[in-house]
């Protein structure tokens, strides 16, 4: 991940004035859940009751670091750990047919937006750039700053946030933009830290994302922000882990975010070493601020939670020390956490809305 320059701020009043505020899209309650099983690669689809319905067996070329499923199409996005460099690959869920966009350069996932095109950044012997991926394969360069390393859509897709840096040391930026990037405003900047995992909310009023300190320690302690829509009253939430890459997730009623919270955070050895963090999944209510602890392991690394349609249901994923991979399920309204996948290996929960 690259750091970059100080900024001053822009006057945000003239900028929004003309922009037309995001507006909540209705989703429907229904969700599919899908699970990445490692052996045999696999994706695994569950029906209501959570028992397999259906398994997609994929044929991958290099090992799997995360997936990312389109919460309003049928496609989920592979990110690879290949020889040469990650790999992006689609999967389309209904045909099993997989698509490699960039096969000869790096890529890396970015986002989804509503209408299923796909957001990468990709990487051809040091020429950095931005690329959005049509359902039907096509792909077009997508004008954003090549140090953009966090994107993330409105709900009703006609605006995106997106952070970027230009080097360690120099803080970052927080931007919104046009769907069609013909138009950027920022929305916060911090000389001294790295915001990242910018999430819009379900009701479209706020805007959630992690801050770290910017510094060479490369997985470091940070805090959970909130602002609203426009940039303004951004404020601290809660502590959550940082450099391990985990975004907080809304509840589909934008009330609550479910984030990754560091247990062992005076242990120095969990800031350098990924496989040394000890972690559970929180909620934080927005309105008041009260943290909740939802699970309760130890010794193990919680993380990637997940919201079913209905906001009943919190998927994650739980590594143990030996690096055993297991997807649980908690039942929010009991408390009930219950082992979803026993089997085999497996990870990276998504759910598609139906």
């Amino acid at each position: 991940m690259t750091r970059h320059l100080r900024f001053t701020l822009y006057v945000l009043s003239f900028l929004l004035s003309s922009c037309t505020p995001p507006t909540p899209v209705p989703l429907s309650t229904e969700s599919s859940l899908y699970v990445f099983r490692f052996t045999p690669p696999a994706l695994l689809e569950y029906d209501s009751n959570f028992d397999i319905a259906r398994e997609i067996p994929l044929n991958l070329p290099c090992p799997l670091t995360s997936a990312h499923a389109a919460p309003r199409g049928r496609s989920i996005a592979l990110e690879l750990a290949c020889t040469n460099g990650p790999l992006v690959q689609i999967v389309g869920v209904d045909s099993g047919e997989i698509q490699t966009p960039f096969a000869d350069v790096d890529s890396h996932f970015l986002a989804w937006d509503f209408e299923t095109n796909l957001y990468l950044r990709v990487d051809a012997l040091g020429n950095t750039r931005l690329e959005r991926v049509t359902f039907d394969g096509e792909s077009d360069q997508f004008d954003l700053p090549a140090q953009t390393y966090g994107l993330d859509f409105s709900p009703d897709a006609r605006t995106l946030a997106y952070s970027f840096t230009r080097g360690l040391g120099l803080g970052s930026e927080l931007w919104a933009a046009t769907a069609t990037g013909s138009r950027t405003w920022q929305l916060h900047a911090d000389s001294e830290s790295i915001i990242t995992f910018a999430r819009w909310s379900p009701d479209a009023k706020s805007v959630a994302f992690i801050k770290m300190p910017d510094s060479a320690v490369p997985f470091p302690l940070g805090e959970l922000w909130i602002m609203d829509a426009d940039g303004g009253g951004a404020r601290p939430l809660a502590p959550a882990d940082a450099g391990h890459g985990y975004a907080a997730a809304w509840s589909p009623d934008s009330t609550r975010l479910a984030f990754v919270g560091r247990d062992n955070p005076d242990d120095t050895r969990a800031d350098e070493s990924a496989g040394a963090l000890i972690s559970n999944i929180y909620l934080v209510e927005v309105a008041s601020g009260k943290i909740t602890r939802l699970t309760h392991f130890e010794g193990k690394i919680v993380e990637s939670p997940a919201w079913s349609a209905d906001g009943h249901f919190l998927a994650f994923t739980v590594v143990t020390l030996n690096d055993t991979i297991k997807v649980w399920l908690a039942d929010l309204a009991s408390g009930a956490v219950t082992l979803l996948e026993s089997r085999d290996p497996a990870c990276c929960p998504g759910w598609m809305w139906k």
